[in-house]
């Protein structure tokens, strides 16, 4: 082989030797261990336990997306929003998507809850969520930006009021 492409050639071979290594991905562990966070969510919510959610399920610095209403951050505005819903008595959360590295994920899925609202009909809902999650120093992972939203179509406005003579 020719000296001067023996030389490209070794110097093509080092300049990829000295490529930073890819990041790692999630590990089985790490999927899992969102999975059973996942799962804090969904008895914390059926339990109406709005402070152990926002604790258990959110970093302190959280952003959570909701519909129809502005971004509420931390765990005491994450709780206080969650508390203006109705009573949850029905929950699941379905994860359709989850891909990241060995510190930051992001979780793709959907959900279906029935609200009970006292003295008036239940609300069934369903939706799509896309949340952003951290790993912690502890190990565990907890989400750090949750949007969520419905694919129930607000009900129509109230018909106008006619106008005055």
């Amino acid at each position: 082989m020719h000296p001067v492409r023996l030389s490209a050639l070794l110097g093509l071979a080092l300049a990829a030797a000295c490529q930073p290594a890819p990041p790692a991905g999630l590990t089985d562990a790490d999927k899992a261990a969102i999975d059973s966070t996942a799962r804090v969510f969904v008895r914390h919510a059926l339990a109406n336990d709005f402070a152990a959610l926002a604790r258990d399920y959110y970093t302190d610095d959280a952003i959570v997306l909701p519909p129809n209403a502005p971004s509420v951050t931390g765990p005491a505005a994450i709780e206080a929003m969650f508390k203006t819903f109705p009573p949850i008595t029905a929950f699941e959360l379905r994860t359709e998507e989850v891909e990241g590295t060995a510190d930051l994920a992001y979780v793709r899925g959907r959900y279906t809850m029935t609200m009970s609202p006292p003295g008036a009909p239940a609300i069934a809902d369903s939706g799509k969520y896309l949340e952003i999650w951290r790993k912690q120093s502890d190990g565990s992972w907890r989400s750090t930006r949750d949007m969520f939203s419905s694919d129930v179509p607000l009900p129509p406005p109230p018909p106008a009021a006619p106008p005055k003579p």
